[in-house]
């Protein structure tokens, strides 16, 4: 490894959704090894990496829905494992890769289902929820569909329903696991300019480096279930980082928006 890509250690508080030294190991894998993680509030953290790096698992530590066999997930100081799910869900929400179901739902009953940590089993909604629908939609830009059927809706539009649906949660931290897949890219950089403005901590897992360069405040690259390298894009996604990492070899400017790196791909290493 290079001397770009020495991970240095992050800084903990007691606020918010933290990964101290996480690891997790499966079927005899090592998977995760030593994670820190530590979004300041209100930013988005990009988590890069190559294919079987560790992000989705990271990202499901984080959740909640996996448990680390290293190392602890805490959420204001608490560990998140002794925490009820609805205590956490009350908080903290997730939009993973893909989402489908075979029941004739509404995009209005998909959003309505981010109210159920809210509510006691079989209780009716109450107005504070139709308020919190409501406001997720516009914020979506899905009130004049609300009556769609889901599975009349393309892979953006269910991508932005997911969205609504976290955002009906009302949580203070948002994560999400490749997002982007499967979008053209008029509805990647619609998601992204989106989940950018939400007024949330948001993790969220990319392949696409450049995607990152333009909506991340801070990357955290893995390789092999390890951070190599933590930081704001332009410090981070160097070219020899990214020949290191994902055996590419690239020409990095800074003629992104805003003047963040553009990373332009010469081909394979050999």
């Amino acid at each position: 490894m290079t001397g770009d890509m020495r991970a240095e250690p992050c800084v903990r508080g007691a606020e918010g959704l933290r990964a101290d030294r996480v690891g997790r190991r499966a079927d005899g894998r090592l998977i995760l090894d030593g994670v820190d993680l530590a979004p300041e509030p209100g930013t988005t953290v990009g988590v890069l990496g190559p294919n079987g790096s560790g992000k989705s698992t990271l990202l499901r530590l984080l959740a909640g829905l996996l448990a680390p066999t290293a190392g602890v997930v805490t959420l204001d100081g608490g560990p998140l494992a002794e925490l009820s799910r609805r205590t956490v869900a009350r908080r903290l929400a997730v939009v993973e890769q893909q989402a489908d179901t075979q029941i004739e739902l509404t995009v209005l009953d998909v959003v309505r289902l981010g109210r159920v940590p809210h509510r006691r089993a079989w209780t009716p909604t109450t107005a504070d929820d139709e308020r919190a629908v409501r406001a997720a939609l516009e914020r979506t830009g899905l009130t004049d569909h609300a009556g769609q059927p889901w599975h009349t809706l393309s892979g953006g539009e269910r991508q932005r329903v997911q969205i609504a649906r976290a955002l009906a949660q009302e949580p203070r931290e948002l994560l999400l696991d490749e997002p982007t897949n499967h979008l053209d890219i008029h509805h990647q950089l619609g998601l992204l300019d989106l989940v950018t403005g939400l007024p949330v901590t948001t993790v969220v897992a990319l392949h696409d480096l450049n995607l990152a360069a333009m909506y991340c405040d801070q990357v955290v690259v893995l390789s092999t279930g390890r951070v190599v390298a933590r930081g704001a894009p332009a410090d981070v996604l160097t070219e020899a980082l990214i020949a290191d990492v994902y055996g590419v070899r690239a020409a990095v400017s800074s003629e992104g928006p805003d003047r963040r790196p553009h990373v332009r791909f010469l081909g394979t290493l050999t």
